[in-house]
């Protein structure tokens, strides 16, 4: 009796604890960044951020640092109301992980309903990079991705007194209210939702700064340099890739052919399956269909609406075989195998249209579709060079395909030296290998002798012509 009355009142208290946890939210009172340029082409940084939590508890804070476009981010301290915390994962500590974005995280204790100024101080290297005519700052203020509101932020910018600014500061991604002191320039803003960010730029006249550029913008510089080099390659590879497609392909196209009437019966002597197969070189369901209608037509077999029908499904039709003599065609036989003959080969006699629409999914209509390929390719309907053309070209494509794993291979070897430029020759290795399989699995594979029959009646009474 006490566990009965006990179970509501646990589950209504999980209940509560549930929706707790989801009342809970955090914002940010103030983000402020305080970065201080250095004659060596560094940042000196310090963020300070005032965290409310409301609701709880929550566990961790994170900050990302990303590194693109400098030498490395070092003396990275981090602490909370003022005090650096040491380096760990247990609550009170900071861990800290190396990589591009470096991922601060704060592990706290369980804290809800508070306050908290979180601070984080770093060196970012060699981020004042050589530009035309001007040493330039370009600086990331805010995170790349953020999910909290943040009521004000304030990012002061200051440089040694031998850098002389050239004109305004700049905002490059954001708004930003800009106002400018001797050796700084202060931005401002109010009211950020989350993700919103801010980019900031300062120019300077050249020599305020080290003479040593920052070493990212050398080796971008020597990559631009042999960019000509995979540009090269790229353009080679795609236009001789293309030329041997199109070499390869062009004496196995067929001049598209429209028709002038329809004819409403296969041409000549054709099946209806064989017929249908002239049209597009495949084989679907709608092959097995005419072979059915074409043995009903015969008497070889009944199509009959069933006489009970159930309110929950649409008309269901029975499909009888009658008689399995007389001259079968291969891809006939084996379509009443597949229909009249379960997987062990025990015969049935009758099988429903819902029934058959399962068997055109199993591995079993594989034998129709070879057998009544073969029974074209038998007939002289299949051109062999055609088709050893097209799996040869499809064949290639998979080997161009494969290039490209050891490539990327290479290519990560490759990136100091060279960058991204080697991206272009594997693009160009890739575009080419899809047109190659594209064009081998478009290629028509039927012979001269197929093309004038799909294109002449039983009467001899051309119904198709060349398009002029």
């Amino acid at each position: 009796m006490l566990r009965k009355l006990l179970l509501p009142v646990l589950f209504i208290a999980l209940l509560l604890s549930i929706a707790a946890q989801d009342d809970k939210s955090y914002s940010a009172d103030r983000f402020d960044v305080d970065v201080a340029a250095q004659t060596d082409r560094s940042l000196l940084v310090e963020e300070t951020v005032a965290f409310r939590f409301v609701g709880g508890p929550f566990s961790f804070v994170f900050r990302e640092l990303p590194t693109d476009h400098t030498d490395g981010i070092t003396d990275i301290v981090a602490g909370v109301d003022g005090v650096p915390w040491p380096e760990g994962t247990g609550p009170g500590q900071v861990e800290i992980e190396d990589g591009n974005p470096i991922i601060i995280t704060w592990h706290l204790s369980p804290t809800s309903n508070v306050m908290q100024n979180f601070t984080l101080s770093y060196r970012a290297l060699g981020v004042v990079r050589q530009g035309d005519g001007a040493d330039v700052l370009d600086w990331q203020a805010l995170p790349d991705e953020y999910e909290y509101d943040i009521a004000s932020s304030t990012v002061t910018v200051s440089y040694p007194a031998m850098a002389i600014r050239q004109g305004e500061p700049e905002v490059t991604a954001g708004k930003a209210d800009t106002t400018t002191v001797d050796g700084q320039a202060v931005f401002t803003q109010g009211n950020l939702s989350a993700g919103d960010p801010l980019v900031v730029r300062l120019n300077f006249a050249p020599g305020g700064f080290s003479n040593t550029l920052p070493t990212w913008q050398t080796q971008t510089q020597a990559q631009n340099s042999r960019a000509w080099i995979w540009i090269t390659a790229a353009v080679a590879t795609l236009v001789g890739g293309l030329i041997a497609v199109f070499a390869a392909a062009r004496p196995y196209q067929r001049t598209i052919r429209k028709a002038n009437s329809f004819l409403h019966k296969p041409p000549a002597d054709l099946p209806p399956a064989l017929a249908g197969w002239l049209f597009n070189q495949t084989v679907s369901w709608q092959h097995g269909l005419a072979t059915l209608f074409d043995l009903a037509a015969r008497g070889l077999i009944t199509i009959e609406e069933a006489v009970e029908k159930k309110w929950y499904q649409s008309n269901q039709f029975a499909i009888t075989l009658l008689n399995r003599s007389g001259n079968l065609r291969p891809h006939e036989s084996a379509l009443l195998d597949l229909l009249f003959t379960d997987k062990s080969g025990t015969p049935h006699d009758t099988i429903t249209m819902s029934d058959m629409g399962q068997l055109i999914t199993s591995s079993r209509w594989k034998k129709f579709t070879e057998s009544l390929e073969g029974e074209a390719e038998a007939q002289g309907l299949v051109s062999r060079e055609s088709k050893e053309r097209g799996k040869r070209m499809m064949i290639w494509s998979g080997i161009l395909m494969l290039m490209l794993v050891p490539l990327a291979v290479l290519l990560f070897v490759l990136w100091t030296t060279f960058g991204g430029w080697p991206l272009l020759l594997a693009g160009a290795i890739f575009i080419v290998g899809l047109i190659a399989l594209l064009s081998g699995g478009c290629l028509l594979y039927t012979s001269d002798a197929a093309d004038e029959r799909s294109r002449v009646d039983l009467g001899g009474r051309r119904v198709i012509k060349k398009k002029k």
